[in-house]
């Protein structure tokens, strides 16, 4: 296209243009100017463009040293550094979360004289190379423990929040909560508004759809919950986020005759399509998975939409065991990631094998970018799609990349 043409084209049709190349194309069309740049970190155009699943991003324990990398990426797609090799200290540095395009990792740091830990959180952009070192948090005892996620929604907001849950070292409940806030650049505690009636437990999985975190809960007296967070603008404001509990699906195959019931790590795994809230949950011999629907409208309602034999496709009846420490089964897989847009589920098992498993086919395909060995221990995954919006507060790219992009 003549860019003398292209620069009196109206915005909305350069936008429609741009929306129907394929990925990689786009990716380079989006450099011939800086109008048409402009739009891949516009918001308002963010939901047209071009995004396809780039991958999952991993950890795993290399030996001494945790690494990361991002397996499955399509062949047409530009190869980004799933290594995170562009960021300073990388090879210290613990995956935490990934969201809307934008991951988070975090590196802690010992002060032996007043024995406490500071932890050192970075996100960054993988398909830009940007990234941002966070204010370091405020020291926790020595043994404490940090359970981070991140909050960005681009087609809402450029801004990123990111949850810090503060966990007690001497028991097993949460006892604070600080957020991060990209628009302030500081961290703001929440400690007696988490304290005041929340659950104990916070794990993954967790999902950011439509302005709203959905967290898997657990309290004091092992009820389960979703609790849904939203407002996360009004931190702006120093008022804390809105919150309410959803009642988990109360399924009789999440517990077995003999009154063991599922697990934590198959205890299920959020999803959405079109909007809506899923939630996949292997039934308690792991031979099905079943994808239940919530209408989040009031009374939240409970509809399954999916039995999908993993029987039949592991070719195998053995796929639970009992796990004496949590005194429950648990599966011999795990859902790693579930994108219903994309008809997909990714399992990992016990062999250090990942899968990619076609929901409305029921095929299953080995996705071979896992080593195959002992020495390797994947413990988290993270679906991944590259997002080219601006991050905010970000360190400027080389001048090396930006000659390549």
């Amino acid at each position: 296209m003549d860019l003398t043409v292209a620069a009196t084209l109206p915005d909305d049709l350069v936008v429609e243009i741009l929306s129907r190349l394929p990925f990689k194309s786009f990716c380079r069309f989006k450099c011939v100017c800086k109008t048409w740049l402009a739009f891949s970190s516009n918001p308002n155009y963010h939901e047209n463009l071009p995004k396809i699943p780039t991958g999952l991003f991993c950890q795993y324990q290399d030996l001494n040293k945790k690494a990361t990398k991002l397996i499955g990426q399509p062949r047409n797609v530009e190869q980004i550094d799933g290594a995170l090799s562009f960021l300073p200290q990388y090879p210290q540095l613990k995956l935490m979360d990934s969201c809307n395009g934008l991951v988070l990792c975090m590196r802690r740091s010992m002060d032996w004289s007043n024995r406490t830990i500071i932890y050192h959180f970075i996100v960054c952009n993988p398909a830009t190379r940007e990234w941002t070192k966070l204010p370091d948090t405020r020291p926790y005892q020595e043994h404490g423990i940090c359970e981070a996620m991140l909050v960005f929604n681009p087609s809402c907001s450029p801004q990123f929040y990111v949850l810090n849950f503060k966990r007690d070292p001497l028991a097993s409940f949460l006892s604070g909560l600080e957020v991060f806030s990209s628009n302030l650049s500081t961290w703001l505690v929440y400690d007696t508004w988490w304290n005041s009636g929340m659950p104990n437990v916070i794990g993954y999985p967790h999902l950011f759809i439509d302005g709203s975190l959905y967290l898997f809960s657990l309290r004091r007296n092992s009820r389960r919950r979703i609790l849904v967070l939203n407002g996360f603008e009004a931190m702006s404001s120093c008022i804390p986020p809105n919150r309410r509990t959803i009642k988990l699906l109360n399924d009789p195959s999440v517990e077995s005759p003999n009154g063991h019931t599922v697990g934590m790590y198959t205890q299920g795994f959020f999803g959405h399509s079109l909007g809506a809230l899923h939630f996949a949950l292997p039934e308690v011999d792991g031979r099905a998975i079943r994808i239940w629907s919530l209408d989040v409208s009031k009374p939240y309602k409970w509809s399954m939409k999916h039995r999908l034999s993993m029987r039949d496709v592991f070719g195998r009846d053995d796929l639970d065991h009992y796990d004496s420490t949590q005194q429950s089964r648990n599966c011999a897989y795990r859902i790693a990631a579930l994108d219903l847009e994309s008809d997909v589920m990714f399992l990992f098992d016990q062999e250090n094998k990942l899968r990619s498993y076609a929901i409305s086919t029921g095929k299953l395909h080995e996705i071979n970018d896992t080593e195959q060995d002992h020495e390797r221990s994947y413990d988290k995954f993270f679906y991944y799609i590259a997002s080219y919006l601006k991050l905010p507060g970000s360190v400027p790219l080389p001048q090396l990349y930006l000659s390549k992009t």
